[in-house]
């Protein structure tokens, strides 16, 4: 009978141990304001080596195509834009092994931007590999309905009140407090949308940006150095609203404010 290769058990084994990476760090302005909450390269590492050192996995990284660039914002800054191309091959002890091809990008005004690519493809690589999820799994036994009846019912009692004080008790237990009059009612809060949140940021971080930034010119610029995807407003997502507002911030702040 044929031996199963290692790799493919392996990595079955790291997805149940390697458990969840919040998005627990916070990327902050100059200001201090944050901007957006994400995963680290270091977390991963963190969480991949004490499982890959058990299991005996390691990756070898392959450079398949590396392109750089310089662009120039709008306030005179130049950066260093790299695109790489990165086959990972993780390997098993017995030899056996499976590759990955990502593509990272970095940008940089020193002399980071190859570092910056190479971590983000990294990352994406090891998160989509083992599967990583951002919160834990909620544990089954962490709610319990004892009071749920067929059809939705409440479940009632048989015990009678053996007095009028009792019966007051019984009444009132448990029920919710009907509205006063004059109390004012509260609009149930709705989770922020992306077009409320680049309205905010951008109204936040306005003073911030250089004399007579256009928010609509400042995008098609951005859109046409390719730092962000062309994403109609109607459909942008959160993750791509705040990867815009990053990059306003970075490319369009006033020359004092660097």
């Amino acid at each position: 009978m044929e031996q199963k290769s290692q790799i493919f058990t392996l990595i079955g084994k790291a997805i149940g141990m390697i458990g969840a990476i919040g998005k627990d760090r916070s990327s902050k302005d100059r200001s201090g304001a944050e901007q957006f909450k994400y995963r680290g390269i270091d977390q991963v590492y963190n969480a991949l080596n004490p499982v890959m050192a058990e299991l005996g996995i390691f990756f070898c990284p392959e450079i398949l195509d590396l392109k750089r660039e310089e662009r120039t914002t709008r306030n005179g800054a130049v950066l260093t834009y790299t695109v790489m191309t990165i086959r990972y091959t993780a390997y098993a002890p017995d030899g056996s092994s499976v590759s990955m091809t990502v593509v990272g990008e970095g940008m940089d005004s020193g002399d980071k931007s190859c570092n910056k690519a190479m971590s983000v493809a990294m990352k994406y690589a090891m998160f989509q590999l083992f599967c990583i999820p951002t919160e834990e799994m909620k544990d089954p036994d962490a709610e319990v309905y004892t009071d749920i009846m067929p059809n939705g019912n409440v479940q009632s009692t048989n015990v009678r009140p053996q007095n009028a004080a009792q019966q007051a008790s019984v009444n009132t237990v448990d029920r919710i407090p009907a509205p006063q009059a004059n109390a004012p009612e509260t609009a149930p809060t709705q989770p922020e949308t992306p077009g409320g949140f680049i309205k905010r940021r951008l109204k936040e971080i306005m003073p911030e940006l250089i004399e007579g930034f256009n928010f609509v010119e400042a995008r098609k610029s951005l859109i046409a150095g390719g730092v962000i995807e062309d994403v109609p407003s109607a459909v942008i997502t959160m993750e791509q609203a705040l990867d815009l507002i990053d990059a306003i911030y970075k490319n369009f702040r006033r020359p004092e404010a660097s």
